[in-house]
């Protein structure tokens, strides 16, 4: 250096200066490097140029001294940059690194979940199809009757609307079969359900033969109903009989030769009715009108058993009011004493006034047993004939005699009643007597004589009426605490030929029991005549006199009038 010129002085001045400037970015990334290599180059320069004798040399050596002592925060800055850009670009590459794993890990899970949903959308359909399998199964469970396999109540009667509408398209009637079957309950009671069931199933295949399955249903126990689309009045009939035969029909159950028989009731769309309900409704009306009148041919509906229907529910409805309106009355019948010729009892008959119009108890009694009415109007008569006698002349000796229906007798306050009526009348129990048919014997025979003897106790006394027509067995009678036996008017009526014997038979039966006789129905003189000269106790009928209301019988007892010709 001391031999250089100004111009070579100055020129290495300049390239060491750049080579220091120039350095500084590109060893920024080690700041004792980039530092170190700076101050090397210049620093060294500075100090041997401001110690030089030449005066140029020494003022370039104020200029890189300063500008070595620059260069140290400038290559620490430039440092701390690069550092940091070289910091961030690591990142930045760990970054790209660290999305791209998570790219293979989201494509991973996409796969993965894409086939997890193809597994997915398999089980769905899978399932789907069982669900659909599982509801078809519902859906034919919920329709159909579970022992027979046919149409159930509910399925039926959609069904049968959807053929009514579809005939009335078509423009062709539709017949609707209700069947009963008669014999079920005592092979179902006797034999066990199980052999119901397998009875059931049998009868119902054998309906099958005459209609598709859609078009056969059960509509709860032993009832069942059958659509016949295309049919008229006439078909309908024919195939009804060809069902009653094919029912009656022996059926074989266990080694046991089982029979039954069955009741059709049938109606006509469009001729009786389009509604699905109302249809079932009158076939069912002729099912349970051919049942109750013991026909076992099928019956088709008509409106004069419609109009039946509903002046029974007409009477029906009237009758739960008749006690409050006061509507009932009681006549009384003189039953005569044959060896006295006078009237020793009266027998208590029921009277409605219903609306200005006497209503027979052959229509209104029936009604009022099926309604439950009985027990309500049984009590009422029982207390009026009791208040009534108390009232006779010569109360001492006539009796009432009172009917009592089996659903009276059967009630478990009957009892209690029959003591409340003698306790508030003040009437004798021994002028009471209480007439029992003789169908209510098979009823129930342990409840029924538990009552009689219940009834003995109290000295009333009991009387069997239609002796003959019940069909009660003997065994059964002499068991059985009863006073009077009454022979049914059918025997009189027919009393100077074969009815003669039934007569004297039961007229021997009573002796044997101990139990005196009283013939009823009896409406002329020679049918008295004969009675008296068979010795039958007691006689009751027209020929002495017809039911008379309470105040005419009152204003004959006190005429004491007695009973040798018919009375009016």
């Amino acid at each position: 250096m001391p031999t250089m010129g100004v111009a070579e002085f100055c020129f290495t001045a300049i390239v060491l200066s750049s080579f220091a400037g120039g350095a500084v970015p590109m060893l920024a990334a080690n700041k004792v490097i980039s530092l170190g290599y700076s101050l090397t180059l210049l620093l060294p320069i500075g100090i041997v140029t401001l110690n030089s004798e030449q005066v140029y040399q020494a003022q370039l050596g104020y200029v890189v001294i300063p500008l070595s002592l620059l260069m140290i925060p400038i290559c620490l800055k430039t440092s701390e940059f690069t550092q940091g850009a070289i910091r961030q670009r690591l990142l930045n590459n760990q970054l790209v690194i660290d999305m791209a794993q998570e790219k293979e890990r989201v494509a991973a899970a996409n796969r993965e979940l894409k086939a997890t949903s193809a597994e997915l959308n398999q089980s769905n359909s899978i399932l789907e199809q069982e669900i659909k399998k599982r509801t078809d199964e519902i859906i034919q469970i919920s329709n159909l009757d579970p022992l027979t396999q046919v149409s159930n109540r509910n399925a039926f009667t959609q069904n049968l609307d959807t053929i009514i509408r579809a005939s009335e398209h078509n423009k062709m009637p539709v017949a609707l079969l209700f069947i009963d079957l008669n014999g079920f309950k005592k092979i179902n009671d006797a034999m066990g359900h199980k052999v119901g069931d397998q009875v059931l199933v049998t009868v119902t295949q054998r309906m099958l033969a005459f209609s598709e399955t859609s078009k056969v249903g059960r509509w709860g126990g032993d009832e069942f109903l059958v659509i016949l689309p295309y049919s008229d009045k006439q078909t309908a009939l024919s195939i009804s009989k060809a069902i009653i035969k094919s029912i009656e029909k022996p059926i074989e159950v266990n080694g046991n030769e089982l029979h039954l028989s069955a009741s059709i009731g049938i109606a006509m769309s469009p001729l009786h009715s389009q509604s699905a309900t109302e249809l079932i409704q009158l076939a069912d009306i002729s099912m349970c009108e051919q049942k109750e009148n013991g026909v076992w041919a099928p019956g088709m509906f008509t409106q004069a058993l419609l109009a039946k229907i509903e002046s029974s529910q007409t009477i029906l409805e009237g009758l739960q009011k008749a006690i409050e309106l006061k509507q009932l009355s009681l006549h009384y019948q003189p039953i005569v004493n044959s060896a006295e010729h006078r009237a020793e009892s009266y027998e208590a008959l029921l009277r409605w006034n219903f609306n200005g119009t006497l209503v027979t108890p052959d229509n209104f009694i029936p009604l009022a047993e099926k309604s439950g009415l009985i027990k309500e109007i049984g009590a009422w008569v029982l207390n009026r004939a009791c208040m009534d006698a108390v009232h006779w002349p010569n109360s001492e000796a006539a009796s009432v005699s009172v009917n009592v229906s089996v659903i009276q007798l059967m009630d478990d306050g009957f009892i209690r009643h029959l003591d409340n009526c003698l306790q508030s009348s003040r009437l004798s129990p021994d002028r009471l007597h209480l007439e029992i048919t003789e169908s209510t014997f098979v009823e129930n025979e342990q409840k029924i004589r538990f009552q009689l003897d219940q009834i003995q106790q109290r000295r009333v006394k009991i009387s069997i009426d239609d002796f003959g027509t019940g069909y009660s067995s003997l065994s059964q009678l002499q068991t059985l605490p009863v006073n009077f036996i009454k022979i049914d008017k059918s025997f009189v009526d027919n009393v100077h030929g074969k009815g003669e014997a039934i007569i004297r038979a039961t007229q021997f039966i009573a002796r044997e029991l101990n139990c005196q006789t009283i013939a009823e129905g009896v409406e002329t003189k020679q049918q008295a005549d004969m009675l008296f000269s068979m010795g039958i106790d007691y006689l009751q009928g027209f020929y002495f006199s017809k039911p008379v209301p309470h105040k005419a019988l009152l204003a004959w007892q006190e005429s004491n009038q007695p009973f040798t010709k018919h009375t009016d």
